[in-house]
């Protein structure tokens, strides 16, 4: 991997933490709960997921260390049931929206930027070469390793380390910031319709 590169991952992972910033800061407390669609996970959930991914990416698999969500101080932000967000029943989604509020989600999103852009400012090309190992990473969180989580995140293992960040930590969180934006105007369209 060259300096281009890595130049560029800094500048995508930077655009990453702006894109959940923008929607835990402009998301409304009611939004933060509601569902565009039957089957869409709850928006809220979908944020803190985001968040979690970056967490997961850069501080379990990348640097092999605990997550910013495992420490005390933010012992409110992790959930036991919903993990990282990847595999997550429906019932444990809705319970992360619904427990944790939008502005704590924002304070942790703040809080994991300095550090997660400290880290990568001080990497070399070489610390994004070689490949992922998922299973050495997720070796001290089991439940990382089950089936629902595993199946979801099983075709990341094996890949060079500067595309795992490329993928989770920057490609993932566009979907999802579209999939929310796109709720969101849903959402914002029916509530006029709903207070008649």
């Amino acid at each position: 991997m060259d300096a281009d590169i890595k130049e560029l991952l800094w500048f995508q992972l930077n655009g990453s933490f702006n894109l959940l910033t923008e929607l835990a800061r402009d998301t409304t407390d009611t939004e933060w709960t509601s569902r565009a669609f039957p089957h869409a996970n709850l928006v809220g959930f979908t944020v803190w997921h985001g968040a979690r991914t970056i967490d997961w990416t850069v501080n379990c698999v990348l640097r092999g260390g605990d997550e910013v969500a495992y420490a005390e101080e933010w012992s409110d932000i992790s959930s036991e049931a919903a993990m990282f967000g990847a595999g997550t029943p429906r019932e444990s989604a809705d319970g992360v929206a619904m427990r944790i509020p939008r502005l704590r989600v924002l304070e942790y999103i703040t809080a994991l930027r300095e550090p997660v852009m400290a880290w990568m400012s001080g990497l070399s090309p070489a610390d994004l070469a070689g490949t992922v190992d998922l299973k050495t990473a997720h070796a001290r969180r089991p439940s990382y390793q089950s089936p629902p989580v595993w199946d979801e995140v099983a075709d990341l293992d094996g890949i060079p380390r500067w595309q795992f960040l490329a993928r989770p930590a920057v490609s993932h969180i566009r979907v999802h910031y579209g999939e929310v934006t796109s709720q969101l105007e849903a959402i914002r369209a029916a509530a006029p319709a709903e207070r008649k």
